[in-house]
């Protein structure tokens, strides 16, 4: 039994690995894509926000979707369709087909990060829970790290198509699906309520406005609001298995991970989007060094995290959680005071960031699970990974604005300087038990 469970975890890092990476490889490409597909630069951009709008809507989807179907159906079916978008990008040079092939691809990968963690917190034994939890966490940061790195060497090389083709060799990754992943579905148990479809519209248009909005048009703001207002009249029906149950929210210790996590998100995908424009308008290395830098970082913090582990487990209350938010805080500070002019503080910085993003992700995988009523374990950690997604999708859009307004590289670190802050204080404040009796059903998980 240990052994299988070992190589799920192995195959479920695999998966998560793929995942993450592919989110950054293209962002690299964006300016050759450009030339190659003859495109304009805000119409290149939709090879990002493409990907971002389903894999963000995808990844609480396949949540709900894993109480009607079992888990295993679900990855292999995620692992075909970003495999099949990977070939469809690798064979076309259409501008439009490529955005095709984007799409297809979120729609598979948005199962990887969400069905990997209702499979550890469901169906490995303790012992083994952790141990997946820590290592997804750090299999976040590694990919975020070595994506882009590989996008620019492959970019670099064999041109932009080689990143479809490098992406469709997650076709591996279906014969541990097969081999190691139990069947059964979220919670135990199949869901025999009709699906809730209107529920779905509603968060589609929550997720497509709140992308859109940040990235694009304030305005789209506005809907996102309204369309909150309508999922909390609509969470009320008792004909259907409601989408996005909101009961979730209703207690503090869920909340406080949430917000956690978005800033932890947003600052750690906002600083892979600066740092490579601060080290080629501001000091002029290279894309490609650049790339080495934050991969070198990215697999010192993956080692880091085993030794991270077994020191958590030591760590009670909130220390664990301040100690993870100073340290990114310092690296921001250190980036907008002395980092716009010194290289080297500038990438001590950013290993400090990375560091804090890998701690902080690894506790709160850990600790979320333990918020969460048991019977609503899948749909609490749907929820998790959307304001995740949510947060990367955030963290670059922001920057990216500010830096717009003001040139000022300073200004655009100090936002998450102050966001950072927010941070330190939901960290510092102490997590309010739903009850005795839930945190007890928690523990059992």
């Amino acid at each position: 039994m240990n052994q299988k469970e070992n190589r799920l975890i192995i195959t479920l890092c695999l998966i998560v690995l793929s995942g993450v990476a592919n989110s950054l490889l293209f962002n690299v490409a964006l300016f050759e894509m450009m030339n190659g597909l003859e495109v304009t630069a805000s119409k290149i951009s939709w090879v990002v926000i493409s990907y971002t709008l389903v894999i963000a809507c995808g990844s609480i989807t396949y949540s709900k979707l894993a109480s009607y179907f079992q888990i295993k159906s679900l990855l292999i079916f995620g692992i075909s369709l970003f495999v099949t978008g990977s070939l469809i990008g690798y064979t076309t040079n259409d501008f439009i087909v490529v955005v095709l092939a984007r799409i297809i691809q979120a729609a598979g990968g948005s199962s990887f990060i969400a069905l990997s963690m209702i499979l550890t917190n469901q169906y490995l034994t303790f012992p083994k829970r952790n141990l997946a939890l820590t290592l997804i966490g750090a299999c976040l940061s590694l990919g975020s790290g070595i994506g882009f790195l590989l996008g620019g060497f492959f970019t670099h090389f064999w041109g932009w198509h080689s990143l479809f083709l490098l992406m469709s060799m997650a076709i591996f990754t279906l014969l541990g699906i097969i081999l190691f992943v139990p069947s059964g579905y979220a919670n135990h148990k199949k869901l025999t309520q009709p699906f809730d479809f209107l529920g779905f519209l509603y968060l589609l248009t929550f997720v497509v406005t709140f992308i859109l909005g940040v990235k694009l048009n304030g305005y789209l703001l506005i809907i996102t609001v309204i369309s909150v207002f309508f999922m909390g009249i609509h969470g009320k029906r008792q004909d259907v298995g409601i989408f996005m149950d909101l009961s979730v929210f209703r207690f503090y210790a869920f909340n406080r991970f949430l917000l956690l996590s978005f800033i932890n998100s947003a600052a750690m995908v906002g600083i892979i989007f600066l740092f490579p424009l601060l080290a080629g308008q501001q000091f002029h290395v290279s894309a490609l060094k650049t790339g080495f830098i934050l991969a070198g970082i990215s697999i010192f913090s993956f080692l880091l995290s085993f030794v991270i582990r077994p020191a958590i487990t030591r760590i009670q209350g909130n220390g664990r959680l301040v100690v993870a938010v100073v340290l990114q805080f310092i690296g921001f500070l250190l980036l907008a005071t002395f980092g716009v002019n010194q290289f080297a503080v500038a990438s001590v910085g950013v290993a400090l960031i990375n560091i804090s993003f890998t701690i902080l992700t690894i506790v709160i995988n850990i600790d979320i699970p333990h918020t969460i009523q048991k019977e609503k374990s899948a749909m609490g950690l749907g929820i998790y990974n959307l304001i995740n997604f949510l947060g990367m999708s955030f963290g670059p859009s922001i920057a990216s604005r500010i830096l717009n307004v003001t040139s000022s590289f300073s200004l655009s670190f100090g936002f998450f300087v102050s966001l950072l802050l927010v941070a330190l204080l939901l960290s510092c404040v102490s997590s309010i038990p739903v009850s005795s009796r839930k945190i007890k059903q928690s523990r059992q998980l």
